[in-house]
């Protein structure tokens, strides 16, 4: 097995201080009983998710003809951002029952926004699968329109501009695979859950009013 690279090294030991630092800031919320902020919480979701973790294997493959520059453009942190954002998104929606009915966790995007909103969770629901089908199109929009773009900016040559392609479709890889996952495992049914957990509640400190703003676009690598 050839050995991770330095600067491979480097960014996976990054992406897991960022993930372990976010799933602190779970923990503290968890205990103090608060619901975040849909700003806040979808922010460090993509982090709290392992997202940038799990991916950076697909990036180091790429880092000797990639400049670095390029994964810290406006356009690669935005379709980042989007791909997390629709994983961590779709994960929230399976585990709902497990994690908030049968469990009492707060961590959920649904949670937020029927606390934000002050709203019931079929409202809720409608509420996150927009803004998951929002993202997607966001992620699709940077690929069709903005990558051409960024190519031509920084003078990338064909070496580079197909290890992107190649990054862009193993992203698209990554979202599948977690969908498949998320459709097939017994984690979340409800005949398991029934034999594995016992209900409870908890208390929940309602967030300030506003409205749900855009999405963030930076891909939260650390």
């Amino acid at each position: 097995m050839t050995p991770m690279a330095p600067a491979g090294r480097s960014m996976f030991r990054a992406a897991m201080d960022a993930v372990l630092d976010a799933w602190l800031w779970e923990v503290e919320n968890q205990a103090a009983h608060r619901v975040p902020d849909p700003v806040d919480y979808l922010e460090m979701r993509r982090v709290t998710f392992g997202s940038p973790m799990t991916a950076s294997p697909a990036r180091m493959a790429h880092m000797d003809v990639v400049p670095e520059a390029v994964y810290e453009s406006a356009a690669m942190q935005s379709l980042e951002a989007a791909a997390f954002d629709c994983s961590a998104l779709m994960n929230d929606v399976y585990s709902y029952q497990k994690e908030v009915e049968y469990e009492g966790e707060l961590l959920n995007m649904l949670v937020v926004t029927e606390t934000f909103f002050g709203c019931d969770y079929p409202t809720a629901l409608g509420v996150v699968n927009d803004l998951m089908t929002s993202r997607m199109k966001q992620f699709e929009h940077v690929l069709a329109d903005e990558f051409p773009v960024m190519y031509r900016d920084f003078g990338l040559d064909a070496a580079a501009r197909a290890a992107l392609d190649r990054y862009a479709e193993e992203l698209k890889q990554w979202m599948a695979g977690i969908a498949t996952w998320h459709a097939q495992t017994r984690r979340y049914r409800e005949e398991d859950l029934k034999r594995h957990h016992a209900r409870r509640t908890g208390a929940v400190v309602a967030a300030a009013p506003g409205a749900l703003p855009r999405a963030p676009h930076r891909a939260g690598w650390g």
